[in-house]
């Protein structure tokens, strides 16, 4: 590497940069740096039709522009000059293509890390008719391992997931961050990534502009086999598009070895959840001061009710099958109440016209064949007498021409001007509703027309992880962010109408909009696994989700039941949840109510019972954890709750084989502490 040019300090931090566009970050005695270019810039050259790429500053390791075309003699320069006490200014020239690039480096003040900001307007194009910017790779390789070495990539998909430094296949798989439709299985809802050394972990983490973004990830990549994340900042997702404008921001931030964290992915989630608190996220704590539905919702387990459905198929005709009426619902709520499990969380699926997403857009009034209206609402009322907080199930992202009032003047459109089909589910052929529809017609309709039946509390959106954008002349929804503000919007409505609101899986645009989730992935699908990211880049879950949001959301799981299910929960961060209904409905994998009641005492009794995991820890941020050896975890909150879990064969740190150990602060008994409780053990919760 070439000398340094300039020299940032902070806190005993030195930040870099040297005349190669190599950056050095140096903390202790661990330094690092990125092998090659500060930037990749991908840009698209409209005389010999086709993407370039460049790197900065100018390489010949990476190919540059078209023989017979300007872009051919494209160079780029670089040039770094210092702007502040803890700030650099680096400017991009590319002559050739009249593209001109201003970054700005910025060491944090308490020398824990740096920042990397393009400015909004910060990228100039000369002629974009010939030439435009289509994204930046930033830092690539930077903190890069090499194949053998101790450590591990972080990923943000499903809860999270590692990848240790061992494979021996070069691979690289590029995901966008809040993953689109054509990459639904990969579940990238974070945008936060990490690189786990001998020496510590860093952490990036996009911080502005994560709705235009992607992830490079590499294993075992080239000659230098090297492993490493990277983000690349999208500009255009098509050539023909409009330049994407707002500030850009990636954070890095480095922890050593021994910090107090534990696990270098503790670092990661830790990192997001500062950011997620910015961006308005609140803890319980805050949502029990400013809507106490919320925090009511918090405390209650998790009861989907499947009550009516018809055989998918294209047509949308197919038979009707009632899994459960009104009536019945009540002798289920009532069944479960009469054992115990008194803190209780009702939502009802398929209780609209032609059962689960039968005749969308259009549900009430509720299905004559389950009871209609009046018994919905006698239902409501009874459990409100009760106690128990009902709520139910809805999507508005999808129509079907069964419906009356299908129309396709409604629907998404691609930019070809076709309609975007989805599933072939109860209704029959799917369609996709235009968020901007669907938020004024639809949502801004249906729940005020919901709270008139009398429920209130908590509501239930459906469908919302897969999306694409609008291309129709009406209502065109153009942009990744112009989307995510309309789907927030809808979240909004359900929060002022119901008071809480939970979704079907976590996605970080929408974190400070929804209290909870019917399933979190911290066991991923096999389709989950099928993908690219899951064939290649997925060793084993981790929590780095849950370190992210245990504080200030539900994060829930199927439940299995058994003790490898309930420690894996225990473990994770996560709560169990259960869907039922009076008979089984095997179509959507719905068991019937008596054969999974036991199951459901005996989970709420381990969870939710008076001096159970969820009344020490429920409403707790994790503050660090240690892996202390294969299978076996040491979890501290910041209530001062230890929770120690063994997941495997062997006794470990005092705890038994698929065992755990909980120990709380001392304190003085309460009503859910006999004296001297210091510890839960499992056989006094998992058995």
């Amino acid at each position: 590497m070439s000398d340094p040019i300039l020299r940032l300090e902070a806190e005993g931090a030195e930040l870099s940069v040297s005349d190669s566009g190599t950056i050095s970050f140096r903390q202790g005695t661990t330094c690092w740096t990125n092998r090659q270019s500060l930037a990749i810039v991908h840009y698209y050259d409209r005389q010999h039709p086709r993407a370039q790429q460049v790197a900065v500053p100018w390489s010949d390791a990476v190919a540059c522009g078209t023989p017979g075309t300007t872009s051919f003699g494209g160079r780029s320069s670089l040039t770094v000059t210092r702007s502040g006490d803890l700030s650099l200014a680096l400017t991009v020239d590319m002559p050739a293509n009249g593209i001109r690039i201003a970054l700005r480096l910025q060491l944090l003040a308490d020398g824990r890390g740096f920042t990397v900001t393009i400015p909004d307007g910060a990228v100039s194009e000369d002629d974009p008719g010939l030439f435009r910017v289509l994204s930046i790779e930033m830092l690539p390789e930077f903190g890069a391992a090499v194949t053998g070495e101790a450590g591990y990539l972080t990923l943000p998909n499903w809860f999270g997931c590692s990848c240790a430094f061992d494979k021996s296949y070069p691979r690289e798989v590029r995901q966008t961050i809040y993953s689109p439709n054509d990459e639904w299985e990969h579940v990238c809802s974070m945008p936060v990534f990490g690189i786990t050394r001998a020496g510590g972990t860093l952490t990036g983490l996009v911080t502005e502009g994560d709705y235009d973004a992607r992830l490079v990830c590499r294993q075992h990549w080239e000659a230098d086999r090297l492993n490493s994340i990277h983000p690349e900042i999208v500009y255009r997702w098509q050539q023909q598009d409009e330049r994407i404008g707002g500030v850009r921001q990636v954070q890095y931030t480095f922890t050593p070895a021994d910090s107090a964290d534990g696990e270098g992915y503790v670092s990661c989630g830790k990192a997001y959840r500062e950011l997620l608190r910015r961006r308005g996220v609140q803890t319980w704590a805050e949502k029990c001061r400013d809507r106490p539905a919320a925090r009511d919702m918090a405390e209650r387990f998790f009861l989907k009710i499947f009550m009516a459905y018809k055989d998918p198929q294209p047509d949308g005709k197919g038979a009707y099958h009632v899994g459960c009426t009104f009536e019945e619902a009540r002798g289920i709520i009532a069944d479960v109440l009469s054992r115990g499990i008194d803190r209780l969380l009702v939502v009802l699926v398929g209780w609209g016209q032609d059962g689960h997403d039968g005749k969308v857009p259009t549900y009430l009034p509720a299905d004559d064949r389950l009871g209609g209206d009046a018994a919905m609402r006698d239902l409501v009322e009874w459990c409100r007498a009760r106690g128990v907080q009902l709520g139910v199930h809805t999507s508005h992202s999808g129509t079907y021409q069964c419906s009356d009032e299908f129309t396709f003047d409604d629907v998404i459109r691609h930019r070809t001007g076709e309609p975007w089909q989805s599933i072939v589910w109860s209704g029959g052929q799917g369609f996709r509703v235009c968020p901007r529809i669907s938020l004024e017609k639809y949502v801004k309709r249906e729940l005020p027309r919901l709270a008139a039946l009398g429920i209130h509390g908590h509501h239930h959106y459906d469908a919302v992880g897969s999306f694409e954008l609008c291309h129709a002349h009406d209502h065109s929804v153009t942009t990744r962010c112009e989307y995510f503000g309309l789907i927030r919007e809808e979240f909004k409505v359900a929060q002022r109408v119901m008071g809480s609101v939970s979704t079907e899986m976590p996605f970080g645009p929408y974190l400070d909009v929804v209290d909870g989730f019917f399933a979190s992935y911290a066991k991923p699908f096999p389709w989950h696994l099928a993908s690219p990211i899951g064939r290649h880049f997925y060793d084993r879950s981790i929590p780095l989700l849950a370190v992210a949001i245990h504080g200030s959301h539900n994060c829930c799981e199927f439940t299995e039941g058994g003790d490898a299910w309930r420690l894996q929960m225990l473990d994770m961060g996560t709560r169990p949840q259960m869907e039922v209904s009076m008979r089984a409905c095997p179509p959507f994998g719905i068991a019937a109510y008596a054969d999974r009641k036991d199951l459901m005492a005996e989970t709420y009794r381990c969870f939710f019972a008076a001096g159970g995991l969820l009344e020490r820890i429920g409403q707790a941020d994790i503050v660090a954890r240690r892996e202390l050896a294969e299978g076996v975890s040491d979890t501290l909150y910041d209530n001062g709750v230890r929770v120690l879990v063994n997941r495997s064969q062997t006794a470990c740190d005092g705890v038994a084989p698929m065992g755990f150990r909980l120990q709380v602060p001392e304190q003085r008994p309460g009503p859910a502490d006999a004296p001297g409780s210091a510890a839960l053990r499992a056989s006094a919760l998992l058995r």
